[in-house]
């Protein structure tokens, strides 16, 4: 876990746990968020796939991903995007999410 905040605050990148603790902060801003992926859900739509998972250090927050997933439960990722209190596209309604821009690893 040392290793991980070393990581973030080098970057500048925010955990989780950062962004929840106040996210009127974040709402509609992009972040970069980095944690440990769990529960990948994947569902193929026209033209592609829309993947919802979550993203987690000691707390976890939705991530939205307009593609199939090149990672697995349990790998640390790094994405960037929007942040979202509330997220809803006719397929997924969600809390606090982050909607993929682009994957980074």
């Amino acid at each position: 876990m040392k290793q991980l905040l070393a990581v973030l605050l080098a970057a500048n990148v925010l955990a989780p746990s950062g962004i929840l603790a106040s996210p009127a902060k974040y709402e509609r801003k992009p972040v970069t968020v980095m944690g440990i992926v769990a529960g990948v859900v994947v569902r193929p739509i026209s033209g592609g796939y829309i993947t919802q998972f979550a993203l987690c250090d000691n707390q976890c927050i939705n991530v939205v991903e307009f593609s199939k997933p090149s990672f697995a439960v349990g790998q640390t990722l790094t994405v960037a995007g929007t942040f979202h209190t509330i997220f809803s596209n006719g397929l997924i309604q969600a809390r606090n999410v982050v909607v993929v821009s682009a994957p980074t690893t």
